[in-house]
């Protein structure tokens, strides 16, 4: 039987490619040790598995002395794949290069060739200045000096000694500098992947205190590329939260010009890129810049091609998951339901294939918006099944808004299903979550009423009046800060409007996004007739 664990020199081999696969037959091959070819039979059989079974293996290599040690064979293969990809991929980033040749220049001092090893330095210096990697310019400072000391300082003059301090200091500095707006960036993403936008005074409040920070300010002038980026990087992130779309557009935008204007210092950080364009296209989306969220959407789609590398593993599950989600979200605001139902089968696909990879609340977000898109295409059947792949899964409880915001949406699917019996236990039971969450926001009790009124309602007109009544409740909060953050998940006032005025889904989210367009079409000519 296979085992219920996931064996670590089993994950390794399933995550390699075949060209390093490839090459670790190679590197297997130069260190046979008296014709055996253990490691390399090994691999070959734990790399056919799509689940690890070591039963399996005890089978296949029955009577091998390397059973009787088996998990020290293990272990030994787990470190030669290790050595193998670090051979492969030697010199396939900036960091990569700069390591090996710190590491060259440590054995051309310990043999003393000290002239080769200072050249050698100088020429990681200038690859670490171009790429702004600043702890290893620390590191090529300390070799500087024990080249000083070896000589005893001969031919060394004061101002050397003062310009070397002064450079010290100021990498120090633009460490400290990163180091903190890192610590901010943890704080305020913390806040959002559990908590999710601000819907109450207290979240939003905890969310500008982050804006306080005097490295946050809007005169700060972070000193590196890289503490610019992760400056504008916290400050979408936060206007996000807080529901300013304007200027969480504004910093996004400083961010992709950032990312063009200083390739060098992003080389190896390709999702960067991705990330902007993918949070760019959906927040312009929300704006009513439909047309620039296409491009951006677009642009996205072909970034990965234009890559020097083929994308790594990594790369290729948060372009599927930050893909599907934001395509999905793109059509059904257009009200292009269909389409996007006629997504999810490539989307259940990839889901299943990143399954290990991905993370609890991006899967939660993916499977919202497949269930959202079902439910606006009136495929009631299939939209509960991708609510109830996003209830159960593991660890779930810990993002409290995607997963309120789950229950509540099966809750219209009952409804709509007709499951009446089912209806009034569910009803129960995502009151005592609200309640068990100390959530108490007006969208959700609008909701729950809503539910309730439909249950009790006798004839069309009763019905009727639910739904005009559900139109009245929430037409507000679309305005509101507190409010609003909902509608970044899909769209209540949608389903009451088509629910109020017999229309599809599809028909009122395309008058609803006409009118965005619209919208902000005038906002921008205000905005050039103010300039």
């Amino acid at each position: 039987m296979p085992n219920d664990h996931s064996d670590h020199v089993h994950r390794l081999v399933r995550s390699m490619s075949r060209q390093e696969k490839r090459y670790f037959k190679l590197y297997a091959s130069r260190h046979v040790v008296n014709g055996q070819t253990t490691q390399s039979d090994l691999f070959d059989a734990i790399s056919a598995m799509d689940v690890y079974d070591e039963q399996a293996l005890h089978r296949k290599f029955a009577g091998a002395a390397f059973l009787n040690r088996f998990t020290v064979t293990k272990h030994r293969l787990y470190d030669s794949i290790l050595a193998s990809l670090e051979a492969f991929h030697a010199a396939s980033s900036v960091d990569a290069r700069l390591r090996r040749t710190l590491h060259q220049t440590e054995i051309l001092y310990q043999r003393g060739l000290y002239t080769d090893a200072e050249r050698m330095l100088r020429s990681v210096r200038l690859l670490a200045e171009q790429h702004g990697r600043h702890p290893v310019l620390l590191e090529v400072m300390e070799w500087e000096r024990r080249l000083m000391e070896r000589t005893n300082y001969e031919h060394v003059q004061e101002h050397e000694l003062e310009k070397m301090a002064l450079r010290s200091t100021e990498l120090r500095e633009q460490l400290q500098e990163a180091e903190q707006l890192w610590q901010l960036k943890s704080r305020s993403f913390m806040l959002l992947y559990r908590g999710g936008k601000a819907r109450d005074v207290e979240h939003a409040t905890e969310l500008g205190h982050l804006l306080a920070d005097p490295l946050l300010q809007d005169n700060a002038e972070p000193r590196t590329p890289k503490a610019r980026f992760m400056y504008h990087h916290i400050r979408s992130a936060v206007a996000f939260a807080l529901n300013d779309l304007s200027s969480c557009e504004l910093h996004l935008s400083r961010n992709s010009e950032l990312l063009e204007k200083e390739r060098d210092h992003f080389k190896d950080e390709p999702h960067l890129k991705l990330s902007v364009l993918s949070n760019l296209a959906y927040v312009r989306m929300r704006l009513g810049h439909f047309t620039e969220a296409l491009e951006g959407l677009k642009e996205f789609k072909q970034l990965p091609a234009m890559l020097p590398n083929a994308p790594s593993a990594d790369l290729e599950m948060k372009v599927f998951a930050m893909g599907a989600s934001l395509e999905l979200t793109v059509l059904c605001r257009m009200g292009e339901f269909d389409q996007a139902v006629e997504k999810l089968t490539a989307v259940h696909e990839g889901c299943q294939r990143y399954d290990e990879d991905l993370s609890v609340i991006r899967k939660a977000s993916i499977r919202f918006q497949g269930a959202w898109a079902c439910f606006g295409a009136g495929k009631y059947d299939m939209a509960s099944r991708w609510c109830q792949l996003l209830l159960n899964e593991r660890g779930i409880e810990q993002h409290v808004e995607v997963h309120a915001l789950g229950r509540l949406l099966d809750l219209l699917i009952l409804m709509e299903t007709g499951k009446e019996d089912l209806l009034k236990y569910a009803v129960r039971n995502v009151e005592r979550f609200l309640r068990g969450h100390d959530r108490h926001h007006r969208f959700e009790q609008a909701i729950i009423r809503y539910v309730k009124a439909r249950m009790t309602a006798v004839g069309s007109i009763q019905k009727q009046r639910a739904h005009e009544a559900l139109v009245v409740e929430l037409a507000p909060l679309e305005g509101d800060p507190l409010e609003h953050a909902v509608f970044d998940h899909f769209d209540p006032l949608c389903y009451s409007i088509s629910k109020a005025q017999e229309k599809t889904m599809s028909e009122v989210a395309t008058e609803r996004a006409r009118a965005l367009r619209t919208l902000a079409a005038q906002q921008s000519n205000s905005k050039r007739e103010a300039a």
